[in-house]
């Protein structure tokens, strides 16, 4: 978490002064060592002494520039983190089953482990939700769409946040957004509509590809709208491709993509994964440390087959 006074008497001098010099960043200026001796209660000696074990690790590099003050000028990121007793980067994904999520979150555990640093994943539903528990500090990254990121982090760097886009079909892959409904759906009256509105992007693609003014919504959980559509509680819907055992055609159920040009733009439109930070975190300089292109690219690779069976035909 963001480094902050009131953590000073939890941690060491020398983890103290890591995070500090994490969240600078490098070409950061430290605070001054009359700052440390007051936040940390504790003598110049013993912040001097703490500076110097640092360096003397290998884990930073500083320059002093006299009255300007002392700067970061290089570091060893994993000697650093370790120094700083950082705890496991928590990182706040939608619930199991998303593929592209999974995916996504995978490729930054695997690059973030190069420098020993501990992450752990966490699932919620909604957008909103993520994001207050986010703001509870319950997490170090939360996983959004561009979509959510569009509507609910329109002033993210003001708030002191920083977002990190992964690519477009890194949150939803093309033509994942389909329309699920009972393979001998008749034709004629007011259609009932799944819309689940803990989900802006599922209220969004719902209102643009069946019209409010023409059907009839009813609010279900959008991960489990297959299930709705069988058990006749709704007659179609939007619908995320996830993993399920039991093919949808088995029990009478099919999918088509989206047909509305509204909801054809908007899909493409809010497709990309989108990484939410502090922007004066520890886990930002660890963000940045990324190779996002490499991320990217291990997010995208193709999901279009599970245990040998195809995720077009699978039902939650």
């Amino acid at each position: 978490m963001t480094v902050i006074a009131n953590d000073a008497k939890q941690l060491s001098p020398v983890a103290f002064i890591a995070r500090t010099i994490l969240s600078l960043g490098l070409s950061g200026r430290l605070p001054t060592t009359s700052w440390y001796q007051e936040v940390l209660e504790i003598g110049s000696g013993t912040v001097q002494k703490a500076l110097q074990e640092l360096k003397k690790s290998g884990a930073v590099k500083l320059v002093s520039r006299g009255h300007q003050g002392t700067f970061v000028v290089g570091w060893d990121f994993s000697l650093l983190w370790d120094a700083a007793r950082m705890p496991p980067v928590h990182i706040l994904l939608p619930p199991r089953g998303s593929l592209e999520a999974t995916q996504v979150a995978s490729a930054l555990v695997q690059q973030s482990s190069q420098w020993g640093v501990v992450t752990t994943i966490g699932y919620l539903r909604g957008a909103r939700s993520r994001l207050a528990a986010f703001h509870q500090e319950a997490a170090d990254i939360v996983l959004l769409s561009s979509g959510s990121a569009q509507m609910l982090m329109a002033n993210a760097e003001a708030q002191g946040y920083e977002l990190f886009e992964v690519g477009n079909g890194s949150y939803y892959r093309p033509d994942s957004l389909v329309v699920v409904e009972k393979a001998n759906i008749l034709p004629g009256g007011r259609l009932r509509v799944g819309i689940d509105f803990h989900s802006s992007d599922h209220q969004r693609l719902t209102r643009a590809q069946f019209p409010e003014h023409q059907y009839d919504y009813v609010e279900v959980d959008f991960t489990l709208l297959p299930r709705s559509v069988f058990f006749g509680e709704i007659d179609t819907g939007v619908w995320h491709q996830e993993a399920s055992l039991i093919p949808l055609d088995k029990v009478g159920l099919k999918i088509r993509p989206l047909d509305n040009a509204q909801a054809q733009t908007l899909a493409e439109a809010i497709s990309s994964a989108v990484l939410v930070v502090r922007s004066a975190s520890p886990v930002a300089r660890l963000l940045r440390q990324l190779d996002m292109q490499a991320l990217r690219q291990q997010s995208l690779q193709p999901l279009d087959m599970l245990n040998g069976v195809p995720l077009a035909f699978r039902l939650p």
